[in-house]
């Protein structure tokens, strides 16, 4: 029997594709660095980032280090603004179904949380958005140190609600391949379709179940 509802952030319950993304690109150009050096550098620092050990402007210090050119505090300042406001825009035009469907898995007696990887700079928004109330925990990566698809968030995710991992249905696009550590951990997966293929071509197929519209998620509680 499910008795709670974790799910993903990116691309489940909000999407990156309703605003301006401040791409790597733009931010080598913007910090003066080869874009392919940047993007190899920001490669090795991703971990870290999500992992809350570094921040997103230390990573820029170290890729300009790297680069041989000396950090500039106020370059810094204005890239670091530049994603946040990319980053946050999401959360300020979250789709109406995605709220209605989170209401309705309340309204059946269902704890819910948010699992996502990111760093601090990405989500912001969060604290302030509509989202934040419709859930009972929230569990960020770069708060508790651990990522998707790594069994221990998972736990962590179903500690926090007092469930066990088979009583949780785990909801997220299957990035960072966090549908197969969710049935790795013994919860069961569900893919969320309904920005992918608003959005996204071509998608990957996976070997899960898929909802492809938010009120489908209410269809698979009953496991």
């Amino acid at each position: 029997m499910i008795k709670a509802v974790i799910f993903d952030l990116y691309e489940t319950l909000i999407t990156e594709w309703v605003s301006r993304k401040y791409l790597s690109s733009q931010c080598a150009r913007d910090l003066g660095i080869d874009p392919a050096l940047f993007r190899e550098m920001w490669n090795s620092f991703h971990h870290a980032m999500d992992t809350g050990r570094l921040p997103f402007r230390q990573v820029l210090e170290e890729i300009l280090i790297a680069a041989g050119k000396i950090p500039d505090s106020a370059l810094i300042d204005a890239c670091e603004k530049r994603r946040i406001a990319g980053k946050n825009q999401c959360f300020t035009a979250i789709d109406e179904s995605v709220l209605q469907m989170l209401c309705s898995l309340k309204q059946q007696g269902l704890n819910l949380c948010l699992c996502s990887n990111c760093s601090a700079d990405e989500v912001e928004g969060l604290f302030t958005s509509s989202l934040l109330p419709c859930f009972d925990t929230v569990i960020l990566s770069y708060q508790v140190g651990l990522v998707k698809p790594d069994k221990e968030i998972y736990l962590h995710c179903a500690n926090a609600l007092s469930v066990l991992p088979e009583e949780c249905l785990f909801v997220g696009d299957g990035s960072s391949k966090e549908l197969f550590g969710a049935q790795n951990a013994g919860m069961h997966p569900l893919r969320a379709l309904w920005f992918m293929e608003k959005y996204h071509t071509p998608i990957e197929p996976m070997p899960f179940p898929a909802a492809r519209h938010p009120r489908d998620v209410l269809y698979h509680i009953n496991i």
